[in-house]
């Protein structure tokens, strides 16, 4: 089977589970920035725990055949993960300033 992110099972056309997660995942990343950084596997965790159970059979042989990410999808994964990591440690690092700025501000 080639290396693309869809199978056939009876004429039917379904993504694979890796491959969900990764759009996901980019999605919320882009749109979301550092938070898409959590957001977005929470978001494809919870859309591939719903799809096997419309279609278990379908599951099944996805499951089977799966052979992992593509590696265009990693290339785009890897500075995305990369990029949110960043923007975490950026938020919290600023988190005690700000937090010091807003009391400074509210004891006036």
């Amino acid at each position: 089977m080639p290396e693309s992110s869809t199978y056939r099972v009876s004429g039917c056309r379904g993504s694979l589970r890796r491959d969900r997660f990764f759009w996901w995942y980019s999605g919320a990343s882009l749109l979301l920035g550092p938070f898409g950084f959590v957001v977005g596997p929470l978001i494809a965790r919870r859309g591939s725990r719903k799809a096997p159970l419309g279609h278990p059979v379908k599951a099944r042989v996805t499951q089977a055949t799966d052979k992992g990410l593509a590696w265009w999808q990693r290339r785009v994964m890897t500075p995305l993960t990369l990029l949110g990591a960043f923007g975490v440690f950026a938020l919290l690092s600023g988190l005690p300033t700000f937090l010091f700025l807003v009391y400074a501000e509210l004891t006036m």
